[in-house]
């Protein structure tokens, strides 16, 4: 018989018999409510609240620089201030498919150059090994087309779209129907496709062009290849695109997998 498929309640239950074993009844039934169940996702930073404190020190900066005659460099913003002026926010006008299109094509030749795929230029698919997995997880994912295939929010499953904002916890995407949505990392698998080049043709003898295939640099090419497919598990990219960019990822097991 195929096992059962968990569901919240029986996921309650085996939690639940697990934390009993080191903790009261009681106890165990806090911890179940508080830190699991009850645990809040935050897609944004939180934004602390505005004590008596931080309202002088605002006051005094505000004076400081009114009261200044000279011209002096000026300061960057904070995050609080940029957050305010939604710098980082995408206006309703962009929220367009057709605007990331030529984002996307510059992407596929940005990761097809990663993966060793024009070097080729045969056509001709090569395996993808440790250095080259090594440097998709370091890769830059703005541009790229992701697909959710499976989360453990249903409801986000087959949200496809473009990523226009890669950030520590979320992706976010414009859709087809010029939609902005933000998808979570956690618990969330992305799909993403890879085409391969066409090999660069050569001339050939008139003798020997044969109307019943493409001879390309590295012999006839088959027709209707597939393209590269791979995954994303979010729960392994909560980073921000500039430290996964430094960051040396290792091969190891993964117990949620």
């Amino acid at each position: 018989m195929a096992p059962k498929t968990p569901t919240p309640k029986n996921s309650d239950s085996i939690a639940l018999s697990l934390l009993a074993r080191a903790h009261s009844p009681t106890t165990a039934n806090t911890i179940l409510t508080e830190k699991v169940n009850s645990r809040p996702v935050y897609l944004k930073p939180s934004e602390p609240s505005t004590n008596a404190q931080q309202t002088r020190r605002s006051e005094r900066a505000r004076k400081l620089l009114t009261s200044r005659k000279k011209k002096t460099k000026p300061a960057p913003l904070s995050a609080r201030q940029k957050r305010a002026l939604c710098i980082y926010e995408i206006p309703k006008a962009s929220q367009k498919y057709a605007v990331y299109e030529p984002l996307h094509r510059m992407w596929v030749g940005y990761i097809q150059e990663i993966l060793g795929l024009e070097a080729a230029g045969t056509g001709k698919i090569l395996p993808v090994t440790g250095p080259a997995a090594a440097k998709l997880c370091s890769a830059d994912y703005h541009g790229a087309e992701l697909e959710v295939v499976r989360s453990r929010c249903v409801s986000r499953v087959g949200v496809r779209g473009i990523v226009v904002r890669d950030l520590r916890g979320v992706f976010e995407v414009v859709t087809k129907g010029d939609s902005l949505k933000v998808v979570p990392k956690e618990g969330t698998v992305f799909k993403f496709t890879v085409p391969i080049p066409l090999p660069i043709p050569i001339s050939v003898p008139e003798e020997l062009d044969r109307p019943a295939e493409k001879v390309g640099k590295g012999g006839p090419v088959e027709e209707g290849k597939k393209d590269l497919v791979f995954e994303l598990h979010g729960n392994q990219f909560m980073y921000r695109a500039i430290d996964r960019a430094n960051r040396k990822f290792k091969s190891h097991f993964l117990p949620d997998l």
